[in-house]
């Protein structure tokens, strides 16, 4: 090798790739460390740059990566209103990314997820005004009791965050935590819908714009992607429904005639004989106790107006012929008597009643002796629909008939069935 010729350190068949190397150069007798980039060509020449910052030479470096592994695409002169370090950057983004996503998806799915509205506010404290206002919207309390739980149980769990940061991850993993009453099993497809039905209705709310109340708290309803079951996935875990006898509802009164004195066979009979929710605390059956004169025994009908029933609908309710004398037989007593929540819990423990099994032999023994289901879905406050879905089971007319005869014989202590027609009213009254 002759004295002084160059040696070039990249070999002509190596694979192109830029590299950062160092070189220590001697300038007005200091030394200087600099950094060269080199290993890639252009019209067939080896090229090299120079550069006295390490990151400035890297970020040169990774700019002809893209280059070379984009088939060797040149860069381009742009005009752009980025600085140096921003288009760096954006360069940065782009090789991550790769063909996975482009960089207009992930900035939409960061600004979804992430960009804070201008006023926070944690979960808690939003559900605090929520609840005021559909209290002033006229929602029933033990719907706005049902949301405040939900809500408040949510919140726990995610560590009450504020609500623009609650993500679509964290609702699942919550309802992925609520379990069936014995404590372990999980809760079925029913209980699921309904806590993501809330989360959502919250969320779609706190998306609303509204002054007073400095919404929107959120810029997107994480709710929304969340799983919700089909109903037809949610009948698939319904019970049975299941409909008394009319030898287990006379047995059953016969037991609440003697019970306490009798305190439970006026409840008893009014919401197996004419239907009324059974709802201690605050639904039809406590609303009617606290206006009595709604049961119009002369009439023969229970009025039940929009602020008492479910459905915020009128409907009058005729009082079945059998329910007269139960109705006289008790006038002396109220409807829901003294600690009478504990008392029902006893009664229907002691027959393993269903939660709506008197309103299901209402409705469908009704149907089973006057053969409309019209009739019955009005006198229950139903739709037609409701009915034949949930509540409709067919006994014959004969146990129909039965179930409506049933009467108090006051001199034996206990519950008969009599006999009676059915084309035209009975006027029965107590043995």
């Amino acid at each position: 090798m002759s004295k002084g010729k160059r040696v070039t350190l990249v070999e002509k068949n190596k694979k192109q790739e830029a590299k950062v190397y160092t070189n220590v150069i001697n300038k007005r007798g200091k030394k200087h460390l600099r950094f060269i980039v080199r290993g890639w060509k252009k019209d067939g020449k080896w090229q090299k740059k120079q550069f006295a910052s390490e990151a400035d030479a890297n970020a040169y470096a990774a700019s002809i990566n893209i280059n070379l592994e984009n088939q060797g695409e040149e860069r381009k002169l742009v005009l752009t209103s980025l600085n140096d370090k921003q288009v760096r950057a954006a360069e940065n983004v782009f090789r991550e990314l790769g063909n996975s996503y482009t960089i207009e998806e992930v900035a939409e799915f960061f600004l979804k997820h992430n960009r804070a509205p201008d006023f926070s506010i944690d979960i808690l404290d939003g559900l605090e005004i929520y609840l005021n206002e559909k209290a002033h919207e006229g929602v029933r309390p033990v719907t706005l009791k049902k949301t405040n739980g939900v809500l408040r149980a949510f919140a726990k769990y995610a560590g009450d965050p504020l609500v623009h940061t609650v993500t679509k991850e964290s609702i699942d993993a919550y309802l992925k935590t609520l379990r069936a009453n014995d404590g372990t099993s999980p809760a079925k497809r029913k209980t699921w819908n309904n806590h993501r039905n809330e989360i959502a209705s919250f969320f779609k709310w706190a998306g609303v714009r509204d002054l007073t109340t400095n919404r929107p708290w959120t810029l997107q309803n994480p709710a929304e992607d969340v799983l919700r079951y089909s109903n037809d996935r949610v009948a698939e875990q319904r019970p049975e429904v299941r409909v008394s006898s009319p030898e287990v509802t006379r047995d059953l009164l016969t037991y609440a005639m003697n019970y306490k004195g009798g305190k439970m066979a006026k409840l008893f009979a009014l919401i197996y004989f004419a239907g009324i929710r059974p709802d201690l605390e605050t639904g039809e059956l406590h609303k009617l106790n606290a206006n009595p004169s709604l049961i119009k025994l002369r009439a023969g009908r229970i009025a039940v107006p929009p602020d008492v029933a479910k459905t915020k609908s009128e409907r009058p309710v005729s009082i079945m012929d059998n329910l007269k004398p139960w109705l006289e037989a008790y006038k002396d007593f109220p409807l829901i008597p003294v600690n009478g929540k504990n008392d029902y819990a006893h009664i229907r423990k002691q027959f393993d009643l269903q939660q709506d099994e008197t309103r299901h032999s209402f409705i469908s023994h009704h149907v089973a002796v006057y053969r409309s289901i019209a009739d019955a879905a009005l006198q229950a406050g139903n739709s037609e629909t409701m009915i034949r879905k949930h509540y409709l089971t067919f006994p014959t007319k004969e146990e129909g008939e039965a179930f409506f005869s049933i009467v108090p014989d006051m001199a034996k202590g206990e519950a008969v069935i009599i006999k009676q027609k059915f084309d035209k009213p009975n006027a029965l009254r107590a043995i």
